[in-house]
């Protein structure tokens, strides 16, 4: 069902307005192409859906995992840094190899591996071999978000991008939104192990549907050597880019904002406020449909303002969400309503980010798309390993170093953009 609903609104936001009938007697090479455009968008759609799932869905459980392996809450909080870490060394290497390889070969393989080492991590019995199999599922599922994403560019005008990136932005917040919610009731259920055969089902799911549908012609006929330092004159040539620098560097800003809530809420919300794995998921899942709310918003606004507005708008609304967890922690330090409206308004900044950002980051590359989209995916997972870590040092089991780090990254981000712009036009 959920397949099915992502198919129907790619094809509305990628052709217009479409009747049921249009959809059931168009012919030709209309009814060819939005069949070619369904099955690339929501194999794409789910097999990041699936990434994205693998990296919240057992975050319910982490008290779970540290009582069980009588660890503390710090080492169990690198599971989700390790899980980043391998998504980083993926990003690093994944879009070369898909141009020397065929994009094909490595979004799948890279799937497989994440299938495989997902077994792995429902029968690990150290906490350090789950860090190290969380490191290598995430150098697996990183490689859908890095080739599907310049697909996506590849195959569709920048306006049809804007738009599909749009739903694929909304899909990853609800979607995603409901895993921590399902993973407290697995984890209330059966245990934290049952959160990661979830991880392995859902994962298992989107490699074999990648399997079967994802087919495209290759956008580089002209393989790109696979030496080393060509690969990373590749990457030089990327990040001169002066365009590609000053939005590519702004989505990866809120993913750090992203991971260090992730890392502390859960024990937050668990240990100090008192609630249950389940009501945490619950919490968890209703500040994540904040998102699919600032992608939808900045669709309209791009249009209206444009897209550099629309970024610092982003920023602003997300300094609001900062402001708003110290001033919770001073007021209502232990209701978890204020802090979801408060994480809320902020992904409402982070949702607002994501359209501007990845399409204008990809626009300006053609024939290293794959190469642009790595690099792009490189820093995002980079900014979510620093998030993470700095969570696990900054924690002192209250909201202000939440709310500093969110206020600070904020204006640091507004600070870049605006100096990389006047660089831009100077």
């Amino acid at each position: 069902m959920i397949i099915l609903i992502l198919r129907y609104i790619l094809c509305i936001e990628t052709y217009g307005s479409l009747t049921w009938s249009d959809g059931a007697f168009l012919g030709g090479k209309v009814k060819e192409k939005i069949r070619f455009s369904l099955k690339l968008s929501w194999v794409i759609t789910y097999a990041v859906v699936a990434y994205l799932i693998a990296t919240d869905i057992y975050t319910p459980s982490m008290p779970s995992i540290t009582r069980y392996f009588g660890a503390t809450e710090d080492l169990i909080q690198l599971t989700m840094a390790s899980f980043m870490l391998g998504a980083f060394a993926s990003t690093l290497c994944s879009g070369a190899l898909a141009e020397n390889f065929g994009r094909r070969r490595i979004f799948i393989g890279g799937q497989l591996l994440s299938v495989l080492v997902s077994f792995l991590c429902i029968v690990v019995q150290d906490p350090y071999l789950l860090i190290v199999a969380r490191f290598l599922q995430g150098l697996g599922c990183a490689v859908a978000s890095v080739i599907g994403f310049s697909a996506v560019q590849d195959n569709y005008s920048p306006k049809e991008s804007a738009r599909i990136f749009s739903v694929m932005g909304a899909a990853f917040a609800v979607i995603p939104a409901l895993a921590p919610t399902l993973g407290g009731h697995l984890d209330q259920l059966w245990g934290w192990r049952s959160n990661f055969m979830a991880i392995f089902f859902f994962l298992s799911c989107s490699c074999l549907l990648s399997y079967l549908f994802f087919h495209l012609p290759e956008k580089n006929d002209q393989r790109v050597p696979s030496n080393l330092s060509q690969v990373l004159k590749t990457y030089a040539s990327i990040l001169r880019n002066k365009k590609f620098l000053r939005y590519g560097m702004m989505n990866p800003i809120f993913i750090s904002g992203e991971w260090f809530y992730l890392t502390i809420l859960p024990f937050y919300f668990i240990q100090v406020i008192g609630v249950s794995a389940p009501v945490y998921g619950y919490y968890l899942g209703a500040m994540l449909v904040s998102y699919a709310i600032g992608t939808y918003l900045a669709t309209k606004l791009i249009d209206s303002i444009g897209h550099d507005k629309t970024i610092k708008l982003a920023f602003m609304t997300s300094i609001w969400g900062g402001g708003g967890l110290l001033i919770t922690h001073v007021c209502f330090p232990k209701s978890p309503e204020a802090v979801a409206v408060c994480i809320g308004i902020y992904l409402i900044g982070q949702g607002l980010s994501f359209t501007p950002s990845i399409t204008k980051t990809l626009e300006s590359f053609d024939s290293i798309r794959a190469s642009a989209s790595s690099v792009r995916s490189s820093i995002s997972a980079l900014f979510a390993v620093l998030g993470t870590l700095a969570a696990s040092f900054f924690n002192d089991f209250t909201l202000i170093p939440l709310g500093l780090y969110i206020i600070f990254l904020s204006l640091a981000g507004l600070f870049l953009f605006s100096f990389l712009r006047q660089n831009e036009d100077s």
